[in-house]
């Protein structure tokens, strides 16, 4: 076990040790505010503070994990010298340790998601842009920086403690994860939704003829893609979640109505075999107590409550979206992560637990950061098919070389080869690695 002197066990440094030594390193270790504790200690002992106590392996303290507020952290984040062929920041003016900088409010400040509690430019949907974070200026966004640093970190404790401690870190994961913003494209809509369809394609023959032969069932829905995606699952051998949007139809909120007998049965047949989780509105994002009550909608069709989730539109606005659902009883959010590009939006390729700053405390909500979404490459970063299989494995590469957990979120609608996705199964195929059929 590592004992660590540290003058202040606050709120901030039990979660901050938490996930560098129990989750990325695997390490048991005991926190003392007692220098005596620290001094008279036999075994591996590291001193985090402003000033080092004996003689002992020493981290200098920035102080922002002593720190009950929230404010400007400019000054510190300048970009230090590289630590280990790394970009660093809270560093050290002058400092000729073997740990250049205060890794621990490195760490605290990217996967906190500190700058989002800063102002900020939002995007048109009023969501945190991959371009406001540090990551995008350091030019890291794509790197998993976070678990980066604790496996050179944990070489250096290596160096300094060797067979005296035991460090088991974790081993690389797969999450695929599907969304179901629109369970069909022309399939079950009801009446008025038909009729407003067929206006819509009163000039476009084809449109409307391959819309009344999908009615007739002489054609299938584009978007009932679910039989390809449990057939690439299953022969990937992966379990994945996947999220129903059941709230109201609106501007953003296309879905069928929940009352669907069609579509109550495709979530219990989905359910039957994987993880199934909430995918609250758009609407909710500025009504929050409609997400009590899209969570209730969907625990009366599973017959169980609702212990995951994922916002529609990724609309996630620290701290109020995740106290939201905490409160609710939501266990897990998939949120985490940009529109707009591929990458690391909180720096960490690992799941953590949510950590409230405006009320400095640690909570249960589990945050599963995803890397790559359809929809981001193909809309926002247009990339082509090929481009997007590349970029997916550029970032799979990341995230198995820190042992990190990869998550994928794609949409039905994405492997139906229609209009705009021609092309795009195969991206998804090449991700999961399942060959083609010969």
């Amino acid at each position: 076990m590592l004992l660590i002197y540290c003058p202040e066990e606050s709120p901030r440094v039990t979660w901050t040790f938490d996930l560098v030594f129990k989750q990325l390193l695997g390490l048991d270790y005991r926190v003392t505010t007692f220098p005596e504790d620290y001094i008279q200690s036999g075994g591996p002992r590291l001193t985090y503070s402003f000033k080092p106590i004996g003689d002992g392996p020493f981290v200098e303290a920035a102080g922002l994990l002593f720190e009950n507020d929230i404010h400007d952290q400019s000054a510190k984040l300048l970009p230090g010298e590289k630590w280990a062929g790394l970009p660093t920041i809270f560093a050290h003016s002058k400092s000729l340790a073997p740990v250049t900088f205060d890794i621990f409010s490195a760490i605290f400040y990217f996967v906190s998601r500190y700058e989002e509690y800063l102002p900020f430019e939002p995007d048109e949907h009023h969501r945190f842009r991959s371009t406001e974070s540090l990551a995008f200026h350091l030019n890291i966004i794509e790197q998993p920086i976070v678990n980066q640093w604790v496996i050179e970190f944990g070489k250096v404790l290596n160096t300094w403690f060797g067979e005296a401690i035991n460090m088991e870190p974790p081993k690389y994961q797969f999450i695929p994860t599907i969304d179901v913003d629109n369970a069909w494209a022309f399939s079950h809509k009801g009446i008025s939704r038909t009729l407003g369809g067929l206006w819509k394609d009163r000039h476009n023959m084809e449109a409307r003829n391959f819309r009344f032969q999908v009615l007739r069932d002489n054609q299938p829905d584009p978007f009932n893609t679910y039989d390809l995606l449990n057939r690439f699952h299953f022969e990937a051998k992966v379990h994945p979640v996947w999220f129903f949007l059941v709230g109201a139809h609106a501007r953003y909120d296309r879905n069928i109505s929940p009352s669907n007998v069609h579509f109550q049965t495709l979530i219990h047949t989905i359910a039957a075999e994987n993880a199934v989780g909430l995918h609250p509105s758009y609407a909710s994002n500025s009504l929050p107590s409609l997400v009590g009550h899209e969570a209730e909608t969907l625990r009366n069709i599973l017959g169980h409550p609702v212990k995951r989730s994922r916002q529609h539109y990724l609309l996630v606005h620290l701290p109020d979206t995740y106290r939201t659902l905490s409160n609710l009883g939501i266990q897990e959010d998939y949120s985490m992560g940009y529109a707009d590009r591929a990458g690391f939006r909180a720096g960490i390729a690992s799941p953590f637990h949510f950590f409230d700053l405006e009320q400095n405390k640690i909570t249960d909500l589990k945050v599963y950061p995803f890397q790559v979404m359809d929809t981001g490459l193909k809309q926002y970063m247009k990339l082509t098919p090929a481009e997007a299989v590349q970029k997916i494995s550029e970032i799979v590469g990341q995230v198995k070389k820190v042992n990190g957990t990869f998550i994928s979120l794609w949409h039905n609608e994405s492997l139906s080869e229609w209009k705009e996705w021609i092309g795009w199964s195969q991206v998804y195929r090449e991700l999961l690695g399942v060959s083609k059929p010969d």
